[in-house]
């Protein structure tokens, strides 16, 4: 793949070249203009590029009210209209979701999506015991769990450039971290298999875009327009919200309040780069994941990290990011996020990997976000997920963490304990907001992995210097490797135990006392507050884990426990809701904390 300052001209290359959005942007992104030319699909994913762009910059940089597109009322629908069990709008990684709630649950579900249904466009890479949930659930067996695994690696790198920081450097070599590379298709492929299978009147429907729903006593009808324009209707008891980090619905249900921090991420999936088997830089080594790499100091104010993973064969799929606010709080909007992200992968790209034979397979491209603001929404206590009969799930819930565990990784893990709840609020009828609120994928610790991620956003030349991002990951990954193997794999899983996070800070705080400064700087006093508020959570969920264990799991086994559940559904039913609610999450919990690594 060349990488030169005269990249090829639109005129050169084929089949862009009469494509009016190419010819407008290859004056300012070549690089990413000829790459998109050599796939025959190229067009649609510089259209869905931009498209995403576009709408994550009009929902997160509008001061202006979000539309409504959730409203209370009653809607005559003609009489041939499908009425389903859960409707869900975007066919991505909620896919596991329906999948789930109709082969184990028996619920009868629609999907639908703007593009294609089980198309996606990122990659997904994922820890053995996390993927593992997929068969405890009941949606794959032992033979499609291995079908879906492209490649397992036998260690993974998280390495930080080095270069002109003042503190020892460190790498971190892990196992079973993100030490699987999951065939992306050949997973939503599967799901869809699924849902035809479980019900012959289950409905999957692409090319079918959201416009509205409206919610009724019984039900909600969601409205909804096909890519000729045509007006559809459908009725369902529930509808989930998958529309990802640009869903209206979120929106709304927000007040228009912006992500606190995203993730732009862009990259490729392709073959043909050197291999080695010893982790030679520059290299594919198939038996290494990289984690999170960075090749050099902060840019422009931005701290660009690799990711590196192996796939199938001689595939590899490599992606580049950044860690940023958003919102207008952030600055002016910027004309796009993606597209020069795009154009700065492939200028670094032969710096990271040499590329000058590889051949792209498909582009790779998303928001990873990371919860709301909260400062401009005093009398609330969390997030608001749900209208009555509506539901957000997924990136579009935005509770996952922005550390390595992002979208795939908190669906995999909270599936059971999301699709539990889901079929125990359809058969009890506990449909309401304040009920569906609690029906989430949130833990505990990605809520402190926010406040870490902070210090991976990189501040302008005038305010910070170029290394600061580099040295404080350093720093970081110093006091885990001297804390030992366990501590540090799971502090990257998302799953880091209380005493292990405790030991963190104060050892940071003990090695590098310039953390208290960088942190003025870094964190506002919102976001400090929040750090205690989460810290706290954690302190408390940590006491809750530990009488779980001890006494109140073993009490839920027993027959006394049984029936006074089927007492209080009878009579106090919102009390029996919450308790059930409750012993999911705890139940969630233990299963985190006592997962073990899955051998092959």
């Amino acid at each position: 793949m060349r990488d030169r300052q005269d990249a090829p001209s639109l005129q050169d290359i084929s089949p862009l070249a009469a494509d009016p959005l190419a010819q407008s942007l290859s004056d300012r992104y070549p690089r990413l203009i000829a790459a998109l030319a050599t796939l025959p699909d190229g067009d649609a994913h510089l259209r869905r590029i931009v498209d995403l762009d576009r709408s994550w910059i009009s929902q997160q940089f509008s001061a202006r009210t979000p539309p409504v597109v959730v409203e209370h009322g009653e809607v005559d629908v003609p009489p041939d209209t499908e009425q389903v069990d859960l409707l869900y709008a975007g066919g991505g990684l909620n896919l596991l979701n329906a999948a789930v709630m109709t082969k184990v649950h028996g619920q009868r579900v629609l999907v639908f999506d703007r593009y294609t249904v089980g198309a996606v466009h990122r990659e997904w890479n994922i820890s053995g015991e996390e993927l593992d949930e997929l068969r405890a659930v009941g949606l794959l067996d032992a033979t499609a769990l291995e079908s879906i695994i492209q490649r397992r690696y036998a260690r993974g790198l998280v390495h930080f450039d080095q270069a002109g920081i003042r503190v020892p450097p460190a790498d971190l070599m892990m196992r079973e971290v993100l030490d699987i590379a999951v065939d992306a298709d050949a997973l939503t492929g599967y799901c869809l298999d699924v849902i035809r299978a479980a019900r012959p009147d289950n409905l999957i429907l692409h090319g079918m875009t959201f416009q509205r729903a409206t919610v009724g006593k019984e039900r909600v009808v969601v409205e909804a327009r096909t890519a000729e324009g045509q007006v559809r209707y459908f009725t369902a008891r529930l509808l989930i919200d998958g529309m990802g980090a640009t869903s209206p619905v979120a929106c709304q249900l927000n007040c228009g309040e912006p992500y606190s921090l995203v993730c732009p991420t862009v990259g490729t999936v392709a073959r043909g780069y050197r291999v080695s088997h010893d982790g030679t830089l520059g290299t594919i080594d198939p038996d290494l994941g990289e984690i999170l790499i960075t090749t050099g100091p902060a840019r422009d104010g931005k701290q660009y990290i690799w990711e590196a993973f192996p796939g199938k064969d001689d595939l590899a799929a490599i992606y580049l990011f950044y860690y940023a606010e958003t919102g207008v709080e952030a600055g002016p909007a910027p004309d796009s996020f993606l597209l020069p992200l795009f154009e700065e992968f492939f200028r670094q790209l032969p710096e990271y990997k040499p590329a000058d034979d590889v051949v792209i397979l498909k582009p790779v491209y998303g928001f990873i976000p990371a919860g709301y603001k909260q400062v401009a929404l005093p009398a609330r206590r969390s997030k608001v997920l749900a209208f009555d009969r509506v539901l957000s799930l997924g990136d579009a819930a935005a509770l996952q963490s922005p550390l390595t565990f992002c979208g795939f990784g908190s669906n995999a893990r909270n599936l059971r304990r999301v699709t539990d709840l889901l079929s125990l609020a359809l058969r009890h009828n506990r449909l309401a907001a304040a009920d569906l609120q609690h029906i989430h994928a949130a833990e505990v610790v990605p809520a402190l992995a926010r406040a870490f991620s902070k210090f991976m956003i990189a501040k302008s030349p005038e305010r910070e210097d170029a290394t600061q991002v580099n040295a404080t990951l350093n720093v970081f990954c110093r006091i885990l490797a001297e804390m030992g193997e366990v501590p540090a794999r799971e502090f990257f899983q998302d799953r880091v135990r209380w005493w292990d996070y405790t030991r963190l800070v104060l050892r940071t705080a003990l090695v590098y006392p310039q953390i208290f400064p960088l942190t003025f700087r870094t964190l506002t006093w919102g976001d400090g507050a929040s750090w205690i508020a989460a810290y706290l959570a954690f302190s408390a969920a940590a006491l809750r884990n530990v009488a779980g264990r001890l006494v109140l799991e073993p009490f839920s086994q027993t027959t006394l426990a049984q029936r006074i559940d089927d007492w209080l559904w009878q009579s106090a039913p919102r009390a029996a809701w919450r308790l059930a609610a409750a012993g999911a999450r705890m139940r969630q919990a233990l299963r985190v904390r006592g997962m073990r690594p899955v051998r092959a």
